[in-house]
């Protein structure tokens, strides 16, 4: 096995993936270039290559493992719709060392009233239960099957859009 192959195998061990992969998934979910990614974690730009083309194994400076954490959490929350590209880029700038971060920590932006709701939602049933109901009472209840489908079976987004228009945000 190569030294870089061995690289990429303990980064995988640390973050799950090789740093390579974790971090493309994070300049394409929020449209970050590799300087850009580098200022927002407080590293260099050739120290995050070397961590890209498996010449490092880990981030050393507590603060820049703290934001890599709140990096792909933040880029795994704007692909599901929870928050902005915004809102990420400044959970991430946020993060410190002095949090206690994890590979299963969670950002925990202020989050949107639909997202609460479709939780419970969620807990409640499938999606397609939900939709079933809501095709069942259209008929009578149009607005009732609506709100079963929204917060029952759409996105997050979607969701919160649906709720900031019923309550004329």
């Amino acid at each position: 096995m190569s030294e870089v192959a061995q690289v990429r195998a303990k980064q995988s061990e640390l973050y799950g993936a090789p740093l390579n992969e974790v971090l493309q998934r994070c300049s394409a979910a929020l449209g970050l270039n590799q300087a850009q990614m580098a200022k927002l974690l407080g590293i260099s730009a050739p120290m995050l290559s070397q961590l890209i083309n498996g010449h490092r194994i880990k981030v050393a400076n507590p603060t820049a493992a703290a934001r890599l954490v709140a990096l792909v959490q933040a880029a795994d929350a704007v692909s599901s719709g929870e928050i902005t590209v915004a809102q990420a880029v400044a959970a991430v700038g946020e993060a410190d060392a002095t949090e206690s971060f994890t590979a299963t920590t969670a950002i925990r932006p202020k989050r949107h009233l639909a997202a609460d709701i479709q939780d419970v939602f969620r807990a409640t049933a499938a999606a397609g239960d939900f939709i079933g109901a809501a095709n069942a009472i259209r008929a009578e209840y149009p607005d009732v099957a609506e709100l079963l489908v929204v917060y029952g079976a759409e996105r997050a987004d979607t969701a919160a859009a649906w709720t900031d228009q019923k309550l004329g945000r």
